[in-house]
């Protein structure tokens, strides 16, 4: 798990170099027509999509599984489970400028991740959330760019799959979340830019039900849900339309 999710890393901040490195280039084609230059003529429409990496922590999910599997305290501290570990995202968005430094963004993200350790394979607790966010930003105009700083929010709608061994049940929770975020948008062709960002989040989600409406109770007998804070990468494309 840990080996995938470095190698996930490296892939991200080589396409990260590489587009920086053709952005660059702009600078040197004359005939280019920058952002600035489109941008004086008429706001713009975009669109963007692409993934990203989000470390965060789930305290109670992992209070839970440690009380789950048998044994637990026989795994070395080194090889326990961790309040925060990293998650993948699929992310879409749309965006529309309201001002030369005002943009409100509508985007969607598909989060999934795993708590388990190769100690007990036959017990593993994924979820999967699905993340609408509605986003003010404000617009930093260079020539060949756009550097974006923006706060929102939304409702994450999450479902918690439980496995062990030949048992497996779901379980799902709903909450507010909220996000900053701080966005390069570097331009690579005339109405095509590179997305590079950075986030942080917090969610606050309700406790864990499933389909009988019968919550999810640790051994303890505490209530388990997904709330989480995490910090953030994201990187992809977007398309502008002056």
């Amino acid at each position: 798990m840990l080996t995938n999710q470095i190698r996930t890393l490296i892939l991200i901040f080589s396409i990260l170099i590489l587009f920086v490195a053709t952005s660059n280039s702009l600078a040197l084609d004359s005939n280019r027509v920058s952002f600035q230059q489109q941008n004086k003529k008429s706001k713009y429409f975009s669109f963007s999509f692409g993934m990203g990496i989000s470390y965060c922590d789930n305290k109670s999910l992992v209070d839970f599984a440690e009380l789950q599997i048998p044994n637990y305290n026989t795994v070395p501290q080194t090889e326990r489970f961790s309040n925060f570990s990293t998650g993948l995202e699929f992310f879409g968005g749309v965006e529309r400028q309201i001002s030369k430094n005002v943009s409100l963004k509508a985007d969607y993200s598909y989060f999934l991740k795993s708590v388990n350790i190769p100690w007990f394979p036959n017990y593993d607790y994924s979820y999967f959330s699905h993340q609408p966010f509605l986003t003010v930003y404000y617009i930093i105009p260079q020539e060949y760019s756009f550097i974006k700083f923006g706060a929102g929010a939304g409702y994450i709608i999450s479902e918690l799959r439980v496995k062990e061994y030949s048992l497996e049940k779901s379980y799902t929770s709903g909450g507010l979340g909220l996000k900053l975020e701080g966005i390069l948008n570097a331009q690579i062709s005339k109405n095509v830019a590179g997305y590079f960002s950075t986030f942080i989040t917090k969610s606050f989600q309700s406790d864990l039900k499933d389909e009988n409406n019968t919550v999810l109770n640790n051994l303890n007998n505490q209530k388990v849900n997904l709330s989480s804070f995490g910090l953030g990468l994201r990187i992809g494309l977007e398309v502008f339309i002056f």
